[in-house]
Order: structure tokens, then sequence, then C-alpha cells
């Protein structure tokens, strides 16, 4: 006998046990194409739904808004030095923008503008025009459904001087 012969496996099954089931390279592949599909489709959905509530833009090039950057800080300097002062109220379906000069008195004869949406998307956004009701407020109606809004108001006077501010009220039965 040789020796070649005489080697045998480390294990041998026995004769009769088993189901006789065994993992093939067919198993293999379809294990990976199971696992991938999965790890795939999950991404679909997940991307899907993200796609759908927000765009995730914050600025449409911000190649450009960066070039805007020392304007920017510029005119937030010069409304600092206005010293104004805004409150905000939302009830009943109108939302109340009250200014107020360094002196704590009642700006009058201002011209405002806002956009009013969700803070989560644009979806919801409108442009609004206040109306000076009591000297120094300024109101517009919308009854905003229940939630979270952000009011983007811009205030200029007869001066020229421009007033930004960005403030976030509860709409509905939260306001």
């Amino acid at each position: 006998m040789s020796v070649a012969h005489s080697i045998k496996p480390a294990v041998q099954p026995e004769p009769g046990t088993g189901d006789g089931r065994r993992f093939t390279g067919r198993h293999m592949l379809l294990s990976m194409i199971a696992f991938f599909g999965v790890i795939i489709a999950v991404n679909m959905v997940l991307m899907t739904l993200a796609l759908k509530t927000d765009n995730g833009l914050v600025v449409k090039n911000s190649y450009v808004a960066s070039q805007d950057f020392n304007r920017n800080l510029a005119e937030a300097r010069a409304q600092a030095a206005l010293k104004w002062t805004v409150d905000i109220s939302y009830a009943d379906g109108t939302t109340t923008l009250t200014y107020r000069d360094a002196d704590n008195q009642p700006l009058t004869g201002l011209h405002i503008r806002a956009r009013i949406g969700r803070p989560v998307t644009d979806r919801d956004d409108r442009q609004v025009t206040l109306t000076e009701g009591a000297p120094g407020s300024y109101s517009f109606a919308a009854l905003l459904p229940t939630g979270l809004w952000d009011v983007d108001a811009l205030a200029l006077d007869d001066e020229g001087h421009a007033f930004r501010q960005i403030f976030q009220i509860k709409g509905g039965d939260g306001g």
C-alpha cells in the first residue's frame, strides 16, 4: 500500500447520517443577492423619503452666497446700530409685529413685507405685506395651521434703513 492512499480526511461523515443537504455555491450566491437586495431596498426607501420631505438646500448657490458675505455683514452692523426692537404675537389668525426705536417709541410709517413658511420645507411659503394699525403695530391676517412657522420680516423706513428679523411662532391652537 502506498503512502498516498493511507491518508484519510480529518472528518468523514458517518454513513446514513445528515439530511443530505449541502451548502453549495448556489446557496452562497442566493444569500449574497438576498443580503444586498435588502440593503439596497432599504436605502431606496430612505432616500425617497428624504427627498420628498426636504431638499436640503440652504442656498441655491453657495459660491454666490459667499460673495455676498461682506455686504451681509455690513447690513447686520447697520441694523444693530439702529437699536430697533420687535415683538411678535399670533392670535385668532392675525400675526402682529410691534416695532420700537432706541428710545422705546413706536416706529410708524414703515413698509414691511414678510415671508411666512414652515421651518423645514418651502412647500407652504408665502409672501405677505403688513399694514399698520396702531402706531408701531403692523399685522397681516393668515390662519396658520397647527405647528411651527417662520416669519422672515423686512421693514424699511422712508430714510432707507432696513431691519430684518426672523421669528418662529406656533400656529393653530399653540399661538
